[in-house]
């Protein structure tokens, strides 16, 4: 049955119709899903030159507000390579960028690890009490502070066998003791002879140490090689000062059982504090023969890594 001339017209009509609201709807979706799109991050970072696939995932990353504080900055893949940095803590991202700010010739590596250590703010600013819970892992340096009173639980006096000085005037606490002397055994039997020449030092010994360094060679000097008081490891009781016996500080580090110990003492729990590659982070002069109590974990892991206390504290135990 053919249809009538005024009904086929109407359906062609109504055809364009469908048609042109078809193609309306489809065009206010598409306007619709572009206008949503350019208000993503996403689409923000690849305005101001970062490819789609770092604007991606930066996106997903990052919250608004590290990404608003990127759309404000000039464009840099050190926002988006920093965060694939090994020690990347995400609570520190505006330490970092403020500091890459300031300090733009440093490769990223070393913007973390000193923004871990704390060191990207002036020596003894900010300062806080460390948190004594943390038991053989707490920190202490020019940023964490011990209370003027604290006396470690335990000390224990170290046998003149292994320590000059009067018997009692060296201590440390038990178990950084015990495993002192499984590293002494060690040591001896690979031909060695280790001493303790300075152990636990309380508050006023401290400052007596730093104050002597001090009036003698100014305080600038003294923050280099000695802890002002409360902010000394020795005040732990897990540090110790140890060399081969019948040598000193100025030929240590030159001997065999320094360089035995500096490969070794991790396996008893004990890391070389203030190594000579990491002064910047550490903020001390090289010490050889200044050795921490942290525990096999914490001290294998760190020997390892080749990292500092400072920066293992930051990532796994703060």
């Amino acid at each position: 049955m053919r249809l009538k001339k005024g009904v086929k017209k109407i359906i062609i009509i109504s055809t364009i119709v469908i048609l042109f609201l078809g193609l309306g709807i489809y065009s206010y979706v598409k306007i619709s899903q572009k206008i949503a799109y350019e208000k993503t991050y996403e689409y923000k970072l690849t305005t101001i030159g970062y490819s789609l696939d770092d604007a991606k995932e930066m996106a997903t990353k990052y919250q608004d507000k590290e990404l608003e504080y990127i759309l404000k900055q000039d464009q840099n893949t050190v926002f988006n390579n920093i965060i694939k940095e090994e020690y990347f803590i995400y609570d520190k991202f505006y330490n970092y960028l403020d500091y890459y700010n300031q300090n733009k010739d440093e490769n990223l590596t070393s913007i973390v690890e000193k923004v871990n250590a704390g060191v990207d703010k002036e020596y003894y600013t900010e300062t806080v009490e460390t948190d004594l819970s943390k038991g053989n892992l707490i920190l202490v340096n020019k940023y964490y502070y011990l209370p003027d009173n604290y006396v470690p639980e335990n000390l224990v006096s170290i046998s003149l066998d292994y320590a000059y000085g009067e018997y009692g005037s060296q201590k440390m606490t038990e178990e950084a003791y015990d495993a002192f002397l499984n590293l002494w055994n060690a040591s001896h039997n690979a031909g060695y002879y280790l001493m303790v020449n300075s152990s636990y030092r309380t508050h006023t010994e401290q400052k007596e140490t730093y104050d002597e360094y001090a009036n003698s060679s100014g305080s600038k000097y003294a923050d280099t090689i000695a802890a002002r008081p409360g902010h000394s490891e020795h005040q732990t009781g897990l540090t110790i000062d140890v060399f081969e016996k019948g040598t000193g500080q100025k030929d240590f580090a030159d001997s065999d059982s320094y360089k035995w110990l500096k490969e070794n003492a991790h396996k008893y729990g004990f890391i070389e504090r203030y190594p000579s590659d990491k002064v910047d982070i550490t903020g001390y002069a090289y010490e050889s023969w200044h050795y921490r109590y942290v525990g096999i974990e914490a001290a294998t892991y760190i020997y390892e890594h080749h990292i500092t206390f400072d920066e293992y504290y930051a990532y796994f135990v703060k």
